[in-house]
């Protein structure tokens, strides 16, 4: 029971260290204040900010959350589909649904992300090492079965995929971003006439 408490008041600490970092980068722009003053904001020390974030990027940009293990579990053994495409889209869609802020958040990291490049940056190269995770999982399953091309050209796919839709859920943020992903793979299928999911 401790440790569920202990878990709880990290997670809220996390949280409003989030919020006032894009609220800060929202009013002031990244470079406009400094970690003190993000501290100060967010109610906890320079040291506690520190053991939380290691700098202004990841303070605005949050948690790199990681998918749910019982659906990387799905997927290692072969599911939820037996469609490898299809299942790494409902593996990467599961995680952009997982990451999805409060909408008064999400208003505040979309002119964020718009305002300054280096977090544009960010959330591609967080992308970029999930795709490569993925890479790594779906040689994991397919073993021998899938050519090593195959797993460079998936893993580039799903960059690809991530981006448009982070792009697109900016341009349009009636939507979340997984439906944009969604809209992404339903394009990309119908492109090369492969089956919708």
């Amino acid at each position: 029971m401790a440790q569920s408490a202990s878990s709880t008041r990290r997670e809220r600490t996390l949280a409003a260290i989030v919020r006032c970092a894009r609220q800060l980068t929202d009013q002031c722009g990244l470079d406009g204040f400094t970690m003190e003053e993000l501290a100060e904001a967010s109610g906890v020390s320079r040291r506690t900010l520190f053991n939380y974030v290691p700098g202004k990027l990841d303070a605005v940009l949050g948690p790199d959350e990681r998918p749910d293990e019982t659906i990387v579990s799905t997927f290692l053994s072969g599911g939820p589909t037996g469609d490898l495409l299809v299942d790494v889209k409902e593996l990467v869609r599961a995680s952009l649904e997982a990451d999805v802020p409060d909408p008064a958040e999400l208003d505040v990291l979309r002119r964020t992300l718009r305002q300054d490049t280096r977090l544009m940056e960010a959330v591609h190269e967080r992308f970029v090492d999930r795709a490569r995770m993925l890479s790594e999982a779906i040689a994991h399953r397919e073993g021998k079965a899938v050519d090593p091309l195959e797993v460079r050209l998936i893993g580039n796919l799903i960059l690809t995929w991530c981006d448009t839709a982070l792009d697109e859920s900016l341009a349009d943020p009636s939507q979340t971003m997984a439906h944009h992903f969604d809209r992404v793979f339903t394009a990309t299928s119908a492109l090369f006439g492969t089956r919708r999911a």
